[in-house]
């Protein structure tokens, strides 16, 4: 079966799939794309999907418990 054939297939079974379906199709789907590289680190090593939310998260608390140096404090140094 051709990409294009498995597409429209996979394609009308979604389009017809109950919520469970769709539930443990998505899982899949999740699953499949969560060690997807994204990024890059400052020293060319590859960052996951699920390095990037990690590395985001660990910023927004950072800056929620000013944990920051500003930018006048990071010219001084």
């Amino acid at each position: 079966m051709s990409t294009a054939e498995l597409k429209n297939k996979i394609q009308y079974f979604l389009e017809n799939a109950d919520d469970k379906v769709l539930k443990i199709v998505n899982g899949v789907f999740e699953n499949y794309y969560q060690d997807e590289i994204v990024a890059f680190y400052p020293d060319g090593k590859p960052m996951t999907k699920n390095n990037y939310i990690t590395d985001i998260e660990t910023a927004n608390n950072q800056v929620k418990e000013g944990d920051y140096i500003s930018v006048e404090e990071l010219e001084n140094e």
